[in-house]
């Protein structure tokens, strides 16, 4: 049975040597679509330039590319390892150009920065040096991801599509407000909530996030403040505790378990994990 569908084009942008996960990214993308494209009426297309652009002489290359997939795409996903690519006269490669035009524009971009084990020798210094500084360059701009192999990109970005698949729904919607194109309010939120209900965590994975945010924020002491916690759990995790029927940060966390409480001021509360956790962790 048909129907009516938003097509988000998925830009991928890497080096030559994270070719495996290249591969993987389209793989994850057509699952998306075979499991959720019918109830959140968005279908994903990955785009490739190696797929994706027909030969086009007369200009720089990356130009050719940027004008044929870089600059009608919505999101791009961006993938390194030990390589950053070829200079192309503008950027340090060919995919840091195509990173800086999706930044310039103000479109969302997942970057992912590879910790798999390589031969020393193997390793071009050159190239490993001018990746270093753009990683750090890219941490000035935003939030990154790093994965420790193959699995564990498959799951991270597994999930974090679909949580970025909000931003991008928002970012569409005030570009065609911008252009005097008023969006379907009625389509959006539908759209919304159905990506959030396939988004929730499970209850393993939502006690795996609060142990994440704990340790991110916990102080010599053993102890984190609450509002520190909480800022980290809500800024950097998909845990949204009023999901979960909560009012309240504190009665969410007290119903898991996992924590002990210590009340500073009537302002200020601070957390600890509670000894089970300890002997898990």
């Amino acid at each position: 049975m048909s129907f009516n569908a938003s097509v988000y084009r998925i830009l991928i942008a890497s080096p030559g040597d994270v070719a495996d996960e290249r591969a993987v990214i389209p793989e994850i993308v057509n699952e998306w679509n075979a499991v959720s494209a019918y109830s959140t009426k968005i279908i994903l297309m990955p785009i490739k330039w190696e797929v994706n652009t027909t030969p086009l002489l007369g200009g720089r290359p990356q130009q050719v590319i940027n004008d044929q997939i870089v600059k009608d795409a919505d999101l791009l996903v961006g993938v390194f390892w030990t390589r950053i690519g070829t200079k192309t006269g503008m950027a340090e490669s060919g995919t840091a150009e195509e990173i800086q035009q999706f930044v310039d524009s103000g479109k969302p971009v997942m970057l992912y920065f590879s910790q798999s084990p390589i031969d020393p020798e193997k390793i071009d210094i050159e190239q490993f040096g001018a990746l270093k500084k753009f990683k750090e360059k890219m941490r000035t701009k935003g939030l990154t991801e790093t994965y420790s192999g193959l699995v564990d990109f498959r799951h991270k970005f597994t999930r974090q599509l679909a949580i970025n698949l909000n931003n991008l729904i928002d970012f569409l919607a005030e570009q065609l407000k911008s252009k005097g194109k008023e969006p379907s309010k009625k389509v959006t939120e539908q759209q919304k909530s159905a990506v959030i209900e396939l988004t929730k965590p499970t209850q393993s994975e939502t006690e795996a996030y609060l142990l994440k945010s704990f340790e991110a924020t916990v102080r010599p002491d053993g102890w984190a403040d609450i509002a520190a916690f909480a800022t980290h759990l809500l800024t950097y995790t998909p845990i949204k505790y009023r999901d979960y029927g909560h009012n309240k940060l504190k009665p969410f966390l007290q119903s898991t378990g996992l924590f002990e409480f210590k009340s500073i001021s009537k302002t200020q509360t601070d957390i600890t994990l509670v000894e089970k956790s300890h002997k898990n962790a």
